[in-house]
């Protein structure tokens, strides 16, 4: 595991720019979530976002509770957002992504990383 508070796992700032851009598609009228994270899983792997982090036990011990309470990323650190977006989109297939990741957590995902642009 690496240090999840650790300034140096921060992906480059146009790595973020490229995944916050996401959000603007939950404010289209033909809005397809499945679409979108294809899209979002394509430009995370294209990226390596987070691939050189292993961050699978902060996960299971503290980024399970933003899949329960999404309004905890109203105030989650880009270290945080950063950790939870990599292990879900670099550890799970589209199918279950599906079933993990509702269109509203990761809208309050994508929502917060946007405020980093």
């Amino acid at each position: 595991m690496c240090n999840i508070h650790a300034i140096e796992i921060i992906p480059s700032q146009a790595a973020i720019d490229s995944i916050a851009i996401y959000r603007t598609e939950f404010d289209n009228e033909s809005f397809d979530y499945n679409e979108l994270l294809g899209k979002l899983k394509n430009v995370i792997h294209e990226l390596g976002f987070m691939k050189k982090h292993d961050n699978a036990e902060w996960m299971q011990q503290r980024g399970n509770d933003y899949l329960t309470n999404p309004k905890l990323f109203c105030n989650a650190p880009l270290t945080y957002l950063c950790a939870f977006l990599g292990e879900l989109f670099n550890t799970y297939e589209l199918g279950e992504l599906q079933d993990k990741l509702t269109p509203q957590i990761l809208e309050c995902a994508l929502t917060r990383l946007e405020q980093f642009k």
